[in-house]
């Protein structure tokens, strides 16, 4: 197995090229991209959102966020910021302020922030809406729909000159993922994604350019890991405390 080095992306692109049929280091950038969005080691992406409204909805607020006023609660993560703006009801489906009693919450959750060093420049955004089930019960229930957007520019150190860039942009369905109400940890379920990509390197004399779609499933697991399958083809565990995602197979 091989590993895919976190955030920085390993960039590579076929020359001059432009195809629905993505090469394999660029199925690898686009597993890491979807890595980065789902789980980081500092805590942030769609795993930790899920943790957030979960303890927002019982009343408890996450480490670094406060409450704005008006149901909507705002915090900051590697230099992404978080927003979750909930409505709460009880067990009979009475609206009511978010608290030990809440079994059920509407959430649009929001986040977005720029990661800078010296070779990357990286911007992303994702905004969603879920539904929550069950809090009053050893597990709760997710589902919804996200879109987000992942911009990278890279000054590479593999091609003197040269500036390599990726956006990826996707909408994802989140289904039946179940968590932890006392642990708020994902347990079991899936989420689908639909991604456009589009690369560019240029700076050199073979400057290149590729754009591609991919289908991505990602399924949870009770030990806090992940598979994800892209194009039904491609293999990766995602290890979702690390954030660190892996290549399964050849």
């Amino acid at each position: 197995m091989n590993r895919i080095p976190l955030i920085t992306l390993a960039l590579s692109l076929a020359a001059c090229t432009s195809s629905n049929t993505p090469t394999r280091e660029q199925y690898d950038d686009t597993a890491q991209a979807i890595a980065s969005t789902t789980a980081t080691s500092g805590g942030g992406g769609d795993v930790a959102s899920m943790s957030d409204s979960v303890s927002i909805s019982l009343g408890a607020m996450p480490t670094g966020f406060s409450l704005m006023g008006d149901g909507h609660f705002h915090g900051s993560r590697l230099g992404v910021d978080y927003n979750y703006a909930l409505v709460c009801k009880s067990a009979a489906g009475a609206t009511a302020p978010c608290g030990p009693t809440t079994d059920q919450a509407s959430v649009q959750v929001s986040w977005s922030g720029n990661l800078a060093s010296p070779n990357l420049d990286a911007s992303v955004m994702r905004d969603g809406t879920w539904s929550l089930t069950g809090l009053q019960s050893d597990t709760a229930t997710f589902t919804g729909n996200s879109t987000f957007s992942f911009d990278a520019t890279l000054r590479s150190i593999f091609r003197p000159g040269a500036m390599v860039t990726y956006s990826f942009d996707a909408s994802a369905n989140y289904n039946a993922i179940r968590i932890s109400t006392q642990q708020r940890q994902i347990i079991d379920g899936s989420a689908n994604f639909d991604i456009a990509a589009h690369a560019q390197v240029t700076g050199t004399n073979k400057d290149s350019e590729a754009s591609f779609d991919v289908h991505a499933q990602i399924t949870f697991h009770a030990d806090h890991t992940a598979d994800l399958v892209l194009d039904g083809s491609q293999h990766y565990s995602l290890n979702l405390s690390s954030g660190v995602v892996i290549r399964v197979g050849t």
